[in-house]
C-alpha cells in the first residue's frame, strides 16, 4: 500500500509542478527579494548592495546595505536555481516547484489519517488547484513564494507527525516552514499532540523533543536578526510598518480583526460590464466563500472530535497560526483569495477530508456537496490565476 501511495504521491507532485509552471509560463516576478538575497548568500553576504526603487520594502541595515525583512528560507530554496537562471526567474521557478511539490506530502498525509484513495485524490486536487496556493505559487513574488515554501515544509512536518516519526524531526521541519512564514511556529502544540499519540509517548516528552528539533533554527534566526539589525528580537517588521497608515495600531492589534473577517468571508471581486473577463480579481482579495468554499468542510469534521482523536489536534494546529494573521494590520494584499489561509491549509486538508468523506463510523465516497464546491473552487482559482498572471486582469 505504501509503495503504491508513494508512486501516486510522486506522480501528483510532478503533475502539480508541471501545472504551476504552465500557469506561470512566460511570467517572471518583478519582486525578486528572495532571488537577490539568494545571490547575496552565494557571495557571502546577508545584505543587498543596491535597493531598486520597485523593491520598496528593503530596509537599510548598514552603510550601503539593504536587508530583506522576511524570513530567509525561500531564498535558501531559490539557491539551486541561480546557476541556471537570473534572480527573478530563479525565484519564480522555485516558488512554482515548492508549491507543486506540496502535493506529495498533502496526499500522503490524507492517507495517513485513513482517507480512502478517492477521497485523498479529490482533496489533494482541491488543495492544489482549488485554493490560492495555485495563484500564489505560480506568480512567485516574494510574499506569495513565502506561503508556497511554508506550505511545503508544514505539509511534510504534518506527514512525519501522523506517521509517528521522531518529534525532533517534526520540530525541525516546522521551524523550516516558519523561517518562511513566522506564524507557522504556532502549529507546534497541535503537532506535538499528533506525534505524541502516534508514537504513544507522553505529551511533555514529545513537546520537548519537538522544541529541541526547532531550537537550532530559532537560534539561526536570532543570529540572522542580530547580524541585520543589531537586535536579536527584531525581525525588521517594526521598521517596515513605520508610518504605514494600515498599521495605525501597531503591527498586531485586535482593532484589525473586523477587516480580516470581512476579507475572509465577504470581500468580492469587481464586476466589469461589457468585457470578456467580466469578473475582475481585486488585489485586496476575495473571500474564501467565493474562491475556496470546499475548505469549509473542515468545520464539519469538528462534529467528529469525540469519535476521532486526530480532529482536535489538527484543528488546533490549523487555528493557532491564524491568530497573528487575524490581528495583522493588512489582510494580505496584494493577493487572490485570502492568502493568509495558507498558513492553516496543510492542517485543514485532513479535516476537509474527514468532513467530506467520514460518516461517523467509516469512510465513504466524498459527498456530492464537496464535489460540487470542489469543482467550483478549482474553476474560481484557475480563472483567477489565468486572469491575473497571463492577462494582468486585476485592479
Amino acid at each position: 500500500m505504501r509503495s503504491t501511495d508513494a508512486r501516486l504521491a510522486a506522480l501528483l507532485a510532478v503533475v502539480a509542478c508541471a501545472l504551476y509552471v504552465l500557469f506561470g509560463l512566460g511570467h517572471v516576478t518583478d519582486f525578486d527579494y528572495y532571488g537577490r538575497l539568494a545571490d547575496a548568500f552565494v557571495h557571502g553576504r546577508w545584505w543587498l548592495s543596491e535597493a531598486p526603487a520597485h523593491l520598496n520594502e528593503l530596509q537599510p541595515c548598514g552603510d550601503q546595505r539593504w536587508c530583506v525583512v522576511y524570513g530567509a528560507m525561500p531564498a535558501i530554496v531559490t539557491l539551486p536555481f541561480l546557476s541556471l537562471f537570473d534572480t527573478a526567474t530563479a525565484q519564480t521557478i522555485a516558488s512554482q516547484l515548492a508549491g507543486g511539490l506540496a502535493a506529495a506530502p498533502a496526499y500522503l498525509g490524507l492517507r495517513a489519517v485513513g482517507a480512502p484513495l478517492r477521497a485523498a485524490l479529490a482533496v489533494t486536487a482541491f488543495g492544489m488547484l482549488g485554493t490560492t496556493l495555485l495563484f500564489s505559487a505560480a506568480d512567485g513574488r516574494a510574499w506569495f513564494m513565502a506561503h508556497a515554501v511554508a506550505v511545503l515544509f508544514a505539509s511534510i512536518a504534518l506527514l512525519v507527525a501522523l506517521r509517528g516519526g521522531p518529534a525532533w524531526a517534526v520540530g525541525a521541519l516546522l521551524a523550516l516552514g516558519a523561517l518562511a512564514r513566522f506564524p507557522l511556529v504556532l502549529a507546534a502544540p497541535g503537532l506535538a499532540i499528533v506525534v505524541s499519540r502516534a508514537r504513544r509517548e507522553s505529551l511533555p516528552r514529545s513537546g520537548a523533543l519537538l522544541v529541541a528539533g526547532a531550537l537550532p533554527f530559532v537560534l539561526i534566526e536570532v543570529a540572522y536578526d542580530l547580524a541585520r539589525w543589531g537586535v536579536p528580537t527584531e525581525a525588521g517588521y517594526a521598521r517596515l510598518i513605520a508610518g504605514d497608515p494600515f498599521f495605525d495600531h501597531g503591527l498586531l492589534s485586535l482593532w484589525y480583526v473586523p477587516r480580516h473577517l470581512y476579507a475572509m468571508f465577504i470581500q468580492a471581486p469587481d464586476f466589469v460590464d461589457g468585457t470578456t473577463f467580466f469578473v475582475r480579481p481585486n488585489w485586496i482579495g476575495e473571500s474564501l466563500v467565493l474562491t475556496s468554499p470546499a475548505l469549509f468542510f473542515a468545520v464539519g469534521a469538528l462534529s467528529f472530535a469525540r469519535a476521532r482523536s486526530d480532529v482536535a489536534p489538527l484543528a488546533l494546529a490549523a487555528a493557532l497560526p491564524l491568530l497573528p494573521d487575524l490581528v495583522h494590520g493588512t489582510v494580505g494584499f496584494a493577493q487572490f483569495g485570502y492568502r493568509f489561509s495558507l498558513d492553516a491549509q496543510p492542517f485543514l486538508l485532513p479535516l476537509v477530508a474527514i468532513g467530506a468523506a467520514w460518516s461517523g463510523a467509516a469512510w465513504r465516497r466524498p459527498s456530492r456537496g464537496f464535489v460540487a464546491l470542489g469543482v467550483w473552487s478549482v474553476i474560481a482559482n484557475v480563472y483567477g490565476a489565468i486572469a491575473i498572471i497571463q492577462f494582468g486582469y486585476v485592479r
